[in-house]
């Protein structure tokens, strides 16, 4: 029987064709809409995974990494002493509004790290470093959203919410969910060019000994500051996460697109098994004819299925490696984890199981004797 699938298969190669194009597409198309999903969500927390603090103190009620309130600095001597605080830094995550060479304006992110631990600081940097940051009225920008600063150039002058500041370095990567283009530098730069209080910052970053349970830590930390929230990083990453999913829908969008790509993936896979049954009834009535039954015939037309699905997959599989690796960019990020990939995998051969039952009501209604009217 399986013999036998094959050899209408190959027979059919247009219909084979248009089969594993379906199969292809469904498989890109979930893990590059997975991946560009994973991606982009990654963005909402990029401060926390990258800024290298274990914990966050902030203020009530914060809903996202990006969105800080003022709190008074002097509260950090309640935590620095706790046991499995290794450091405990002031933050700053500011709004400011830069003024272009062109004359118009554009929305910057502020952020502010402690210049003697650089807890927070740590970036990748296309020009400059860290030290360069230690400068007066110094700040760096990403290289990727130069663009919307006026291409600036190292050592050329920015006005930050009628302030100075002076591009001495440039990031690369530092690109959070939103267009904001952020701009980094030192707590005493920040305070400044924010306008923020004397005093005053809107994080404590925490960096736990080696080997410290996190999760008491923050309670540890919880029970000297009642008046603050305390998160890990991951929880306030995930927190960040989830505010952008409920205020933009983009889980929704993408879920949808998904399921109407696999809805028309399905459909070139059962229409091709399904035309290549109408094309082979007098083979199939032959079989039942000599004494096939049902369940032989269906390892017939599910074995044709699996073929499809697995030659499929391979191609899917390379196609997908293929747009990861050139057309996944800072910008764009494609995330493709590898529970997403082996699920694509085990999806597709759903689809192509299913998508034979409809070739298989049609076989399984063929009336042998159609042979001898033949």
């Amino acid at each position: 029987m399986v013999s036998f699938a094959l050899k209408t298969l190959h027979s059919d190669r247009g219909k084979l064709l248009i089969a594993l194009a379906g199969i292809v597409f469904s498989l890109i198309l979930v893990n590059v809409q997975g991946g560009l999903y994973f991606g982009l969500i990654r963005k909402a927390s990029l401060l926390t995974d990258h800024c290298g603090a274990d914990v966050w103190v902030a203020h009530r009620f914060v809903e996202n990494a990006d969105f800080a309130h003022d709190i008074p600095e002097i509260r950090l001597n309640r935590i620095r002493g706790l046991p499995g605080v290794k450091e405990a830094e002031p933050y700053i995550v500011g709004k400011g509004m830069a003024t272009l060479p062109s004359g118009g304006y554009e929305d910057v992110w502020v952020i502010g790290f402690d210049p003697k631990t650089m807890l927070g600081a740590g970036w990748h940097f296309a020009e400059g470093s860290q030290s360069d940051l230690l400068r007066p009225d110094a700040v760096s920008v990403d290289v990727l959203d130069a663009h919307k600063l006026g291409f600036p150039q190292t050592g050329d002058v920015l006005e930050v919410n009628r302030r100075r500041a002076r591009v001495v370095a440039k990031t690369r990567g530092m690109l959070g969910f939103v267009t904001t283009p952020y701009l980094l530098t030192t707590i005493d730069t920040a305070r400044r060019l924010c306008g923020t209080p004397d005093g005053y910052c809107s994080y404590f970053l925490v960096r736990a000994e080696p080997d410290t349970d996190l999760q008491q830590l923050s309670a540890a930390i919880g029970k000297q500051l009642p008046e603050m929230d305390v998160y890990t990083s991951d929880g306030l990453g995930k927190l960040s996460q989830e505010y952008w999913l409920g205020r933009t829908g983009i889980g929704i969008s993408f879920g949808a697109s998904t399921l109407l790509g696999l809805f028309v993936g399905l459909l070139m896979v059962a229409q091709s098994l399904y035309a290549s049954a109408l094309d082979h009834l007098t083979d199939y009535a032959t079989l039942k004819a000599i004494g096939a039954d049902g369940r032989q015939l269906a390892i017939v037309v599910v074995s044709q299925a699996l073929l499809i699905a697995l030659v499929g997959s391979v191609i899917g599989v390379a196609l997908v490696l293929l747009i990861q690796l050139y057309f996944s960019s800072a910008i764009a990020p494609i995330e493709i984890p590898t529970q997403l990939l082996g699920g694509g995998i085990v999806l597709v051969f759903g689809i192509s199981v299913v998508a034979t039952l409809l070739p298989l009501l049609r076989i399984r209604s063929v009336d042998p004797a159609i042979v001898l009217q033949g």
